[in-house]
């Protein structure tokens, strides 16, 4: 038998994450966006904590480049896993959850990654994308969903992204559940 997994990312990483810390030993809290605040500076406890993260898929960032970044990526991915994406300017969205200038956090982004936050969010939303078709979902649906403006847009999006159409996508996942 082969089951489809839901799982909802705003439960499954701080669970994941408290369990985790808390079986390293370490004092932390765990704030907004991802970011834990360790209460010691033992590297080895926290080189520990960073091999044990990772197993999870779950790295501790260092650099403030690298955590400006990965909050950024944090809000957006928090914003696409809503059940409704925001109709507001994604743009003032982000600016807003940021508490920062939303033209300095775009320029950041691109110096940082050398792709723009509009090109990432493309990406997040072509993936949950395909997440939500392999749940059966419909285009009409996920196209709600994600803030598409239409079943077309969204369809030009995943195509131009993954050499796929959805429906051609669907199929194919439908074959491999077959002969699974």
């Amino acid at each position: 038998m082969v089951l489809n997994v839901k799982f909802d990312v705003n439960v499954a990483f701080p669970a994941i994450l408290k369990d985790q810390l808390e079986r390293s030993g370490l004092d932390f809290r765990i704030g907004d966006f991802g970011e834990v605040e360790l209460f010691t500076e033992d590297r080895e406890k926290i080189a520990e904590a960073k091999e044990m993260l990772q197993k999870f898929g779950i790295h501790l960032v260092d650099s403030p480049k690298e955590q400006l970044v990965q909050k950024i990526k944090n809000v957006i991915a928090e914003m696409i896993e809503m059940d409704q994406m925001p109709v507001s300017k994604i743009s003032c969205y982000i600016a807003e959850k940021m508490g920062m200038n939303y033209s300095y956090l775009s320029t950041f982004f691109s110096e940082q990654t050398h792709t723009s936050i509009e090109n990432y969010i493309i990406l997040q939303k072509v993936e949950k994308a395909k997440q939500l078709l392999v749940q059966d979902y419909s285009l009409t649906d996920i196209s709600y969903m994600l803030n598409y403006s239409s079943v077309a847009h969204l369809s030009g999006q995943f195509k131009k992204m993954t050499g796929l159409t959805p429906t051609v996508f669907k199929k194919i996942i439908a074959i491999k559940r077959d002969s699974a």
